[in-house]
């Protein structure tokens, strides 16, 4: 018994080290206040001229200027920089680069303006350097791949009471005309204030976006959460210059007529206050650029709007509104195309249940100064065919807090999806549909319980403190809001543990969860159960778990034991970044399994583990779980030491006598 007893400190204090180790060195963002100097940094390190750049500074004075000349970017040179304008770069930035650009985007309160070319010449490279930037930084905007022209002579479009042309004497020196979206709360009447005229767009291309499915979509008609479009081409056709083709203009539909098209626009994203703005063609170092007050003697407004522009970046960054801005505690990716439960689950047949909609692919966690935010996002939310309250219809999402106190009371059941929680949980969210106004599991509102669980609060009769909507400000995501009265120990957030699941919605069915059957897939039902683990009522009816791999989700959801009719242990994710894997080692440990059933759907199962000491093998089960710990991000070599110091530790307990 010694030797056990060893054998678990040891144990401990190697879980202890794991649990010790920050994967993600988290910041707190620094503001911009009113009245503080913002420092833009505008790139000439990639192939972009400088033309009219002298007079951008010379007559914007207001912040302080930097250019970055040949040096690529890193996090040296974006330390001090707020907003960075690249204008139109004709060669791609190198992977290092575009990390050094992700990290400074992390901070938050940044703004980054990035413009292009249209497909002429060798503005092809321009598109390619500009989207792969985009791509990369996880935007949505794009660049089309063509060119956007008027026939001359150049007709008029009537703007603000005056006629101006929609070019410049020439098919290709087109005039765009800021009629910014109307964003009160992102003070979008900035842009165009003073404004009469049109702004050049010399040989330029046109706006678009891409979605996560890599569908392109036009922000003429289609929009997307924090989208402001700001400036806009008016009776105008596209091109086609050189391969490959438009992404999204057919030439063979808008290579002529009386189209309009997007020249600026841009995407905000106020959980970091970040702003990203692409242009068609460059406000400095083009051919020439956007701050032309005259072109082939049509008048312009460019220096007014460029310094409309920069004075709209400093408003954004002062901007701090502690109910609508966010702190991020911490955002997973989770791997696409894992949807399969255990490895071999199939969606029903009905067509209602579209490709993905299971698919979880991101998680975060945001705090304001009183509630606590999870955002679920999945790669195809499938619409809401059913008209669910809360905007969605066809998940079930479900969420276990694990968190630092040792005073609450803990749970290692799940809530109908058939899985143990090997670390166990001490609040567990309920994400539904949200029809009518009986809680759940009786009704379909959404509720929030504790270990014990009593329901602290519902949608319906406590909104004011726990809700459940679809996020406005990313698609195809679930969030859920709660009140930090309702929860213990929020000031430790970042040591939280979270354990995230997505099944399938069935109000008909145990648990609100669709069920799971063997074999193929029915028009309502789940397909590529396990028989055995079916027959021993521990197949687990979960879709998709947030975890590192597909390897590591397949792995714990699999490691049922159906012989003896004991659940699949899984594990959740602490928020500092370290994903909580289960027993790491070989230990023996004695069963004890107590089961609890009410009239309700949901099943409370406590199960009591005993390590001991394998004298026999009879009575006893050996567990081995081949989960490993996995670190979402690097590490810092402090951390790595000290790991290293518990662990050599750990083995000298181990080795004593």
């Amino acid at each position: 018994m010694k030797g056990v007893i060893r054998m678990k400190n040891a144990f401990t204090i190697l879980i202890i080290s794991f649990l010790l180790v920050s994967a993600i060195p988290l910041t707190t963002n620094a503001l911009v206040k009113p009245g503080q100097t913002v420092t833009v940094a505008v790139d000439l390190a990639h192939g972009e001229s400088n033309k009219y750049l002298d007079y951008i500074m010379g007559n914007i004075t207001f912040v302080n200027w930097k250019i970055i000349q040949q040096e690529p970017f890193s996090a040296s040179n974006l330390a001090d920089v707020d907003i960075l304008l690249i204008g139109q770069p004709t060669a791609s930035l190198a992977p290092e680069e575009l990390d050094a650009l992700v990290q400074w985007l992390s901070k938050g309160d940044k703004v980054l303006y990035v413009a292009g070319d249209s497909d002429y010449g060798g503005g092809i490279n321009s598109i390619a350097a500009v989207n792969n930037l985009l791509e990369y930084i996880g935007a949505k905007l794009r660049l089309e791949h063509g060119a956007v022209y008027s026939p001359t002579p150049c007709r008029n479009y009537t703007y603000k009471g005056v006629d101006s042309p929609v070019c410049c004497g020439a098919y290709y020196r087109m005039t765009a005309f800021v009629e910014p979206d109307n964003i009160p709360e992102l003070f979008t009447n900035m842009i165009d204030e003073g404004l009469q005229y049109p702004i050049l767009m010399h040989g330029p291309t046109a706006v678009i976006w891409q979605d996560e499915m890599g569908n392109y979509h036009n922000p003429v008609n289609e929009t997307f959460p924090g989208l402001i479009r700001i400036a806009w081409y008016h009776l105008s056709y596209t091109g086609d210059n050189q391969a490959p083709s438009p992404y999204l203009y057919d030439p063979l539909i808008y290579g002529t007529g009386d189209w309009d098209f997007v020249a600026y626009a841009a995407e905000y994203h106020q959980e970091k206050n970040n702003l990203i703005v692409v242009a068609g063609e460059s406000l400095y170092g083009d051919y020439e650029p956007a701050w032309a007050s005259t072109y082939y003697g049509v008048q312009l407004d460019g220096p007014r709007f460029v310094t409309n522009l920069i004075k709209w970046f400093v408003r954004i960054l002062e901007t701090y509104d502690p109910v609508v801005r966010l702190e991020t505690i911490a955002v997973f990716s989770d791997p696409e195309g894992d949807d399969k439960g255990t490895g071999t689950l199939l969606y029903p047949t009905n067509p209602v249940f579209q490709p993905s909609i299971y698919d979880l692919v991101k998680f975060g966690v945001y705090i304001d100064d009183n509630f606590v935010y999870f955002r679920t996002t999945v790669k195809n939310l499938g619409g809401n065919p059913w008209n669910g309250p809360n905007g969605f219809c066809l998940q079930n999402v479900q969420i276990y807090i694990t968190t630092t106190s040792e005073a609450l009371p803990i749970n290692t059941s799940s809530i109908g999806l058939g899985v143990q929680i090997w670390h166990g949980w001490h609040y567990a969210v309920i994400a539904i549909p949200g029809w009518g106004s009986t809680p759940y599991p009786d009704g379909e509102v959404s509720v929030l319980f504790n270990a014990k669980m009593d329901r602290l609060a519902d949608e319906y009769n406590n909104n004011d403190l726990f809700d459940v909507y679809l996020s406005d400000i990313e698609p195809n995501t679930i969030e859920v809001k709660i009140s930090k009265t309702l929860l213990e120990d929020v000031e430790n957030i970042r040591n939280w543990v979270v354990f995230v699941a997505v099944s399938s919605y069935d109000g008909y069915g145990e648990g609100k969860i669709r069920a799971v059957q063997a074999g193929d897939p029915g028009e309502w039902v789940l397909g590529g159960g396990d028989p055995l683990a079916i027959l021993a009522g521990v197949q687990p009816k979960v879709v998709d778990i947030l975890a590192p791999t597909p390897e590591q989700q397949y792995a714990m959801l699999t490691s049922y034991d159906t012989a003896n009719k004991i659940p699949a242990k899984v594990s959740g994710v602490k928020l500092l970044g370290l994903f909580e894997a289960g027993l790491t080692t070989t230990i023996t440990e004695t069963q004890t399994q107590t089961v609890t059933k009410t009239d309700t759907v949901t099943e409370t199962q406590t199960v009591t583990q005993t390590e001991t000491e394998t004298t026999t093998t009879t009575k006893i089960e050996e567990s081995v779980s081949t989960v490993t710990v996995t670190d979402y991000t690097v590490t810092g070599v402090v951390a790595g030491v000290l790991l290293l110091v518990i662990i050599g530790m750990a083995f000298m307990m181990m080795r004593k006598k």
